[in-house]
C-alpha cells in the first residue's frame, strides 16, 4: 500500500495527531499519602517523566467519586473526586502542573451507567420524579415455586452472571451490563443524556483538553428484550453464564449510540468554537467488523469521535503473527478509514495482558515502533515504555470483579489485575510507587532490575529506544510523510516507510526465527544507495548494524525477532 506525502499547504497537526497520549491508570501510577494505592498528587509528581518522553496528552482513567466495585468505573458522583485520588483542588493543582508544561489532560468518561449508590439511582429506586426513570426496569418474567423473580430474558453480563438484578424495594429488575453495583443508565430517557452533557461541561469549565468515553456500544438496548443468542464461534470452554458464550446483537452497539455521542461531540466543539482551544473526543468500542467501527468517526456534517481506538493490535493479532499478519490489519485500516480522518494504534490497556504476556519480551520494542511512527494517534499504556511485564496474582489477592466473579479455579481467564500493578520507578521499596508496606495489588518481583531508573540512560534499554522512537514523531518525514507498506521475505518481516521530500526513514521488523537481509531500495520507492541505522530493538545485533552504522539499503540485514530503524 502507498499512500502520498502531503502536499502545501501543509496541513495543521492537531495535538492527538502529533504526540503520543499517556493511559495513566491512577491507582498505579505514584502513591503520594503512603496508602499503597496511587493519587492525584502522586500524578503531578511524575510529571517530569511525561516530559522526558515527549509525551503530547495524558489520559487518565476515572478518578470520580465512587465506592469502587469496578474501581472507578462505577461512579456515585459524575463531578466530584473520589477521596482515595484526592480533592477537586489536587485535579486543579494536577491541571495547572501539566499546562505549564503544555501537557494536555485527558479524562476517562463513563456514560452507559453509574454506581448503585449514586442519588439518581436511589431516587429512581424509589420512584421519585424525574429519576423513576433514569435507569433500565422491568418486571419480572414470572418467579419460581419459592417466590424467587426469574429475571426478563438470558443476557449475561460483561463479568459474568445475569444482567440482572432485582430490587426488593421497586419490586422490579434493573439492569446491569457489568457488575451489579453499575445500573445502566436508560437512554430512551432524554433527561439522562441532559444530565450526562452537563457533567461534560462541568469538566470542560474545570479545563480538561479531552476524553475518552469508554464502553460506548453498551448505551441502548433492544427494546423488544429478546434472549441473545449463543455464539457458535464462542472459545472453547465458554459457560453459559459467561459474556463470551453469547452473541449480543440486542445489547451492544445499537445505532441509537451514534446519535448521543454526536450530542456529545456538539457540546465539546461548541467550547472549541468559543475559545480556539483543540479538544479531542475519543471512543472505546470493541467492534471487529471495521466498516461498523468507522461509523463511529461520524461524518462531516454529524462528526462523532475524533477517533475510536484500534483494538487491532489487541483482538486481531494473535501469538505467531508474522509480517504479513500486520500488513493485512495496517492496510485494511487505512484502506477503510474515512477520507482526512485520524488513525489510531495502541497495543494495550488496562483490560488486556501486556506485550510481553501475549508476544514476548522481544515484541515490545518492535511493537512500540509501529503504532508510534505509524500515521495516526498513538496511545502508550502506563509501563510499556519499560517492558513492564505481568504480574502473577493469587486468588487472595485478586480484586478485579472480573476475576472474582470467575471464581476461585477460573478467575486467572478473566482478572484484569496482572496487567495494573503498580508502576515500577526504581529499585527501592515497593518500585518507589509507594512508601506502604503493601500495596493495592502486589508489585512484579521483577522490579528491582525492571524499573525506569535501571533503564534511564541505557542506549539499549526499552525506555531509550522509546524516547528516540517519540523523537521521530517530531520529523517531516512523520507528520506529513508517504507510507509504503510492505511484508518481504516472504512475510517474515513488516516494513514501511515514511518519507518527506527526499529525507525519511524505514521501519523493519522480523517477526521469524531466522536471520533476514531486505532489499529496501527493491522494496521501496525513492530509498537511497545508504542510510544509517536510527534505532534498533534489544536482541541479537547483525554485525553491521549497530546504532550509527552506515549500511547499503539493498541488503538490510535483521537479526530473528529483531527490529530497526534506518533513517536517510
Amino acid at each position: 500500500m502507498k499512500i502520498p506525502q502531503k502536499q502545501d499547504p501543509l496541513p495543521e497537526l492537531k495535538w492527538w495527531d502529533s504526540g503520543i497520549i499517556y493511559q495513566v491508570y491512577p491507582r498505579s501510577h505514584q502513591d503520594s499519602n503512603g496508602d499503597g494505592i496511587g493519587d492525584l498528587a502522586g500524578i503531578q509528581s511524575r510529571l517530569d517523566h511525561f516530559v522526558e518522553l515527549g509525551i503530547q496528552a495524558v489520559w487518565i482513567s476515572p478518578i470520580y467519586q465512587s465506592p469502587m466495585a469496578d474501581f472507578g468505573y462505577d461512579i456515585s458522583n459524575f463531578t466530584d473526586i473520589a477521596p482515595v485520588f484526592g480533592t477537586l483542588d489536587d485535579f486543579r493543582n494536577l491541571s495547572d502542573a501539566m499546562k505549564e508544561r503544555n501537557i494536555k489532560l485527558v479524562m476517562d468518561f463513563v456514560p452507559n451507567h453509574s454506581s448503585d449508590e449514586h442519588v439518581w439511582f436511589n431516587r429512581s429506586v424509589n420512584r421519585i420524579e424525574p429519576y423513576t426513570d433514569y435507569y433500565v426496569w422491568k418486571d419480572a418474567k414470572g418467579f419460581e415455586i419459592d417466590g424467587t423473580p426469574i429475571p426478563p430474558n438470558n443476557w449475561v453480563s460483561v463479568f459474568g452472571g445475569s444482567m440482572w438484578t432485582w430490587n426488593d424495594i421497586r419490586q422490579q429488575f434493573y439492569l446491569h451490563q457489568f457488575v451489579a453495583k453499575q445500573p445502566d443508565l436508560n437512554y430512551e430517557n432524554p433527561k439522562v443524556l441532559t444530565e450526562i452533557l452537563a457533567a461534560i461541561k462541568f469538566w470542560l469549565d474545570m479545563g480538561v483538553d479531552g476524553f475518552r468515553v469508554d464502553a460506548v456500544p453498551h448505551m441502548f438496548e433492544d427494546q423488544r428484550y429478546l434472549d441473545e443468542p449463543a455464539d457458535p464461534n464462542a472459545p472453547e470452554g465458554s459457560l453459559p453464564d459467561e459474556y463470551r458464550y453469547y452473541l449480543h446483537p440486542y445489547t451492544y452497539n445499537l445505532p441509537k449510540v451514534l446519535d448521543a455521542l454526536a450530542e456529545i461531540r456538539q457540546l465539546i466543539d461548541i467550547y472549541t468554537a468559543f475559545d480556539g482551544k483543540d479538544r479531542c473526543m475519543m471512543v472505546e468500542a470493541t467492534i471487529p467488523n471495521l466498516d461498523d467501527l468507522f461509523l463511529y468517526y461520524g461524518t462531516e456534517s454529524r462528526p462523532i469521535a475524533h477517533f475510536p481506538f484500534n483494538f487491532e493490535f489487541i483482538n486481531r493479532i494473535k501469538p505467531g503473527f508474522n509480517g504479513t499478519d500486520i500488513l493485512s490489519m495496517v492496510d485494511e485500516w487505512f484502506q477503510k478509514m474515512p477520507p482526512g480522518a485520524t488513525a489510531n494504534w495502541l497495543v494495550g490497556n488496562h483490560d488486556n495482558h501486556r506485550v510481553s504476556k501475549r508476544f514476548g519480551d522481544y515484541i515490545v520494542d518492535p511493537l512500540n515502533m509501529l503504532i508510534h511512527l505509524l500515521p495516526g494517534s498513538s496511545v502508550t499504556y502506563y509501563g510499556e515504555e519499560i517492558g513492564m511485564q505481568d504480574t502473577w496474582i493469587s486468588w487472595v489477592d485478586t480484586v478485579d470483579p472480573a476475576g472474582c466473579n470467575a471464581g476461585e479455579d477460573r478467575y486467572e481467564l478473566f482478572s484484569r489485575d496482572p496487567e495494573r500493578t503498580p508502576m515500577q520507578w526504581d529499585a527501592t521499596k515497593s518500585a518507589g510507587f509507594s512508601t506502604a508496606d503493601r500495596t493495592w495489588l502486589p508489585i512484579h518481583y521483577n522490579y528491582t532490575i525492571l524499573n525506569v531508573a535501571a533503564q534511564s540512560g541505557s542506549d539499549e534499554s526499552h525506555l531509550e529506544i522509546y524516547k528516540k522512537v517519540e523523537l521521530l514523531r517530531r520529523s517531516n518525514a512523520f507528520k506529513f510523510g508517504s507510507l509504503e507498506t510492505k511484508a518481504p521475505n516472504d512475510g517474515a518481516v513488516f516494513a514501511f516507510s515514511r518519507i518527506y521530500n527526499s529525507t525519511g526513514f524505514i521501519m523493519l521488523a522480523n517477526f521469524g526465527d531466522a536471520q533476514e537481509t531486505v532489499n529496501a531500495s527493491l522494496e521501496f520507492e525513492d530509498i537511497p544507495a545508504i542510510a544509517r541505522v536510527y534505532t534498533r530493538s534489544q536482541g541479537f545485533v547483525p554485525e553491521g548494524t549497530f546504532v550509527g552504522s552506515s549500511i547499503n539499503t539493498n541488503e538490510i540485514v535483521i537479526g530473528a525477532r529483531h527490529s530497526l530503524i534506518v533513517e536517510f
